[in-house]
């Protein structure tokens, strides 16, 4: 390192003040750090640092010269990247505390400033822009280390191997601990079970032991005492309802994401995780967390109080490290859907507030009038975990022609405004279009009806398309009976329409495995995905079609994820359970070998490079298309494929 000499604190304010982190600053503060800077000078072919070296207390602003990256491939030293004037080096290591996993050299003779760490991070931690601009520093060193096979510490491993135990299954408890009682039962029988067994709620069944409402502690205070209601009032007139039911076997997790979510303080377990089976518990949050800042619960109240998408920019940052480490842990990738859903659609109805609000600053204040906001696509199977193109969409009802028109206006204006939300916190925007801002997916119920009506006359082409998009449709926020209302009469209609059925299921049949004769996986041949292999057309898509085109024939209409649908099929039709089964488990497979691949890279996850996987990778993908071979042949035994032509 060369010699060092005080600087000129003007100079040195009007270099850092041009660039980033600093010029996201307060000028005092910058004006404040100035003098504190030390200037170093390193010639050509000096290492600022090697490989392995830890980081020092100091943070290096490139003030002239030039610097690259550079790391060893093989015991050859190759590029990584350049730093130029303006640049912030040696960030990554600070925030992380670990040792440099690139070396940097001078390939100019360069000036650097260098500032104490301890000035520096205070200053960043309590700036939210600038510490969105060193965050996105330390996404890309995260994924040079990974590069090189460093394995990565963000995610700590005592509380994730934790969050995965209770991740896997939520087991009811033997039912005799059950406190319920009857719709006609006095409210005073309630509250005596409250007291008596110290319990925050008691759960209200019918005769079948169907859940139908929940009476809470706070409900009786409420009712009884504040409201002077008598005592031998039924409880079906005080009890809050719907009843939030989850199955046995679901994620203890996405319970917990569903319980912050719907701001209720219970979930209640049944046989087949509906309202319209036998209660087997009742579990609250307490029941289900573990205390822990690095949960995706605790985001989930992060999410709430963001002041800006800034702040769930890096929240969803956060969750992106949080999900790749659950997926290291061999996590079920849908499992790990569930819980994205539920983050998701926090931050959906976060970015909708701030929509709203903005709205009204501008004068536009939104009417009251029934509408939801609507996931489709894979946001609606809740298996979008990666953040790559968005799929959404609005249902409003139905007023008059002139009404409808404004009300689409004032739909299209916020939706434009949560689009682009969406878009600053890292999602892409739809390139078929498929977004709540587009008017052809803003719609009234009446003309989602009719559409899907023509698709069944006419099962081609982008009609079909745009059926299958909206058969996945997942309320996320708004008036939920209109939501209900519309995907209810979407696969009843689905039902009577043998040719859409048959359309779906010609569809999951046309992509063979993408094995060959020798046992080599099929690649594409052309284009700049030329020897990779297309995990979602040639794997994914297939599984998903036929549970789709399955689910349809059956009327199955219990679950949104593809992995739910082959579990409904398993469950209700005995003579696809096993395929059903191996199904679900192969899907779960390729899709958790997408996410996980699409995390590692900052990409979608779509393709994948045979060479580079392992031998029990392939192994395991070689069985995943045997069953895609099973399923597909089941499904040509269901469907009158070969009988009936296009």
């Amino acid at each position: 390192m060369g010699t060092q000499y005080n600087a000129i604190p003007d100079r040195i304010f009007e270099a850092l003040w041009s660039f980033p982190p600093f010029s996201l600053l307060d000028v005092s503060e910058v004006e404040r750090i100035a003098p504190l800077a030390s200037v170093h000078v390193h010639v050509k072919g000096d290492y600022l640092w090697k490989i392995d070296d830890l980081p020092g207390e100091i943070v290096q602003f490139l003030a002239r010269g030039r610097v690259e990256y550079r790391w060893f491939v093989d015991g050859v030293e190759e590029l990584v990247d350049v730093r130029d004037i303006g640049d912030t080096l040696g960030l990554t290591a600070m925030l992380d505390g670990n040792a440099h996993r690139v070396s940097a050299v001078a390939v100019e003779d360069s000036l650097l400033y260098c500032f104490p760490w301890d000035e520096i991070k205070p200053l960043i931690d309590a700036n939210n822009r600038a510490r969105n601009y060193v965050r996105r520093h330390l996404m890309w060193g995260t994924r040079v280390g990974r590069a090189i096979t460093k394995p990565s510490s963000d995610v700590d491993e005592a509380p994730l191997r934790a969050h995965v135990e209770g991740a896997k299954v939520i087991k009811p408890r033997p039912l005799d601990r059950l406190l319920t009682c009857h719709p006609e039962d006095p409210a005073s029988k309630a509250a005596e079970l409250v007291v008596a067994k110290r319990v925050p709620s008691i759960l209200v069944i019918d005769e079948d032991r169907h859940p139908v409402g929940i009476v809470t502690s706070n409900i009786l205070v409420k009712q009884i005492i504040v409201s002077g209601k008598s005592p031998d009032i039924p409880v079906r007139k005080i009890m809050a309802r719907p009843v939030v039911t989850v199955a046995p076997g679901s994620s203890a997790t996405a319970a917990i994401l569903l319980i912050l979510r719907e701001r209720i303080g219970q979930v209640c377990v049944t046989e087949n995780g509906t309202p319209d089976s036998p209660a087997l518990d009742v579990f609250t949050q307490k029941d289900l967390m573990t205390a822990n800042d690095r949960h995706p619960a605790a985001l989930i109240r992060e999410i709430r109080l963001a002041p800006d998408t800034v702040r769930l920019r890096e929240i969803c940052d956060d969750f992106a490290k949080i999900a790749l480490g659950y997926l290291e842990s061999r996590l079920s990738g849908i499992l790990l859907g569930q819980i994205s859903a539920e983050v998701y659609d926090e931050l959906v109805m976060r970015l909708i507030e701030f929509a709203r609000a903005e709205m009204a600053d501008e004068g536009h204040r939104m009417p009251k009038f029934p509408w939801a906001w609507i996931a489709v696509g894979s946001d609606g199977r809740r298996e979008q975990v990666l953040r790559t193109d968005m799929d959404n969409a609005i249902v409003f009802k139905s007023i008059d022609p002139e009404t409808d028109e404004l009300h689409r206006e004032a739909l299209l204006m916020l939706a434009g405004k949560v689009v682009q939300g969406l878009v600053d916190c890292g999602f892409s925007r739809c390139q078929g279009g498929v977004m709540a801002s587009n008017p052809r997916w803003c719609k009234t119920y009446d003309e989602w009806i009719a559409e899907l009506d023509r698709a069944g006359a006419n099962p081609d082409g982008e009609p079909l398309l745009r059926a299958l998009i909206l058969y996945d449709l997942r309320y996320v926020t708004g008036n939920k009976k209109l939501c209900d209302q519309l995907r209810e009469q979407i696969f009843a209609d689905a039902e009577k329409q043998s040719l859409l059925q048959l359309r779906v299921a010609e569809a999951a049949v046309e992509t063979p495995p993408p094995l060959n004769f020798w046992g080599n996986f099929v690649v594409e041949k052309k284009g700049g995905r030329a020897g990779e292999f297309d995990i979602k057309a040639r794997g994914l898509s297939p599984l998903r079609d036929a549970a789709r085109a399955l689910v349809l024939k059956y009327n199955l209409s219990h679950y949104h994820s593809t992995g739910g649908r082959w579990q409904d099929l398993r469950d209700h039709q005995p003579q696809i359970a096993e395929v059903a089964e191996l199904a679900m488990d192969a899907y779960d497979e390729l899709l958790s070998l997408r996410i996980l691949t699409g995390l590692r890279r900052g990409d979608a996850g779509r393709y994948l490079e045979p060479e580079k996987l392992t031998k029990l990778q392939r192994a395991r993908l070689s069985n995943v298309f045997d069953i895609q071979r099973m399923v597909q042949a089941k499904v040509r035994s269901e469907f009158p494929i070969d009988a009936i032509g296009r």
